[in-house]
């Protein structure tokens, strides 16, 4: 009877770890999913405290980081780097 018991005991203890792993995964995520956020909002109050030729020195405009504070940007840094990016290739593009 108590070998039943241990096979029993040692059957569910994978399962309890891939539950327990999966948890603990989950967690992570939403963590660092807050943390991306609360980083996005200080970002985006540092930027909207420039000027506009502190925003040009860094080949961004003021209607950039309203578009990044609006309710459709999924993630507003990427958006910024995005928008960044694409002058810089016009620029490029320009020169030759």
């Amino acid at each position: 009877m108590d070998q039943c018991l241990s096979q029993t005991a040692a059957a569910r203890t994978p399962w309890i770890t891939r539950t327990a792993r999966a948890i603990a995964e989950a967690a992570a995520e939403i963590r660092a999913g807050l943390s991306r956020a609360a980083m996005n909002r200080r970002v985006l109050l540092r930027l909207s405290m420039l000027s506009e030729r502190e925003l040009k020195d860094i080949g961004l405009t003021r209607q950039d980081v309203a578009d990044a504070c609006g309710p459709g940007a999924v993630d507003a840094i990427d958006l910024l780097n995005g928008r960044r990016a694409e002058r810089r290739r016009g620029r490029a593009t320009r020169r030759w």
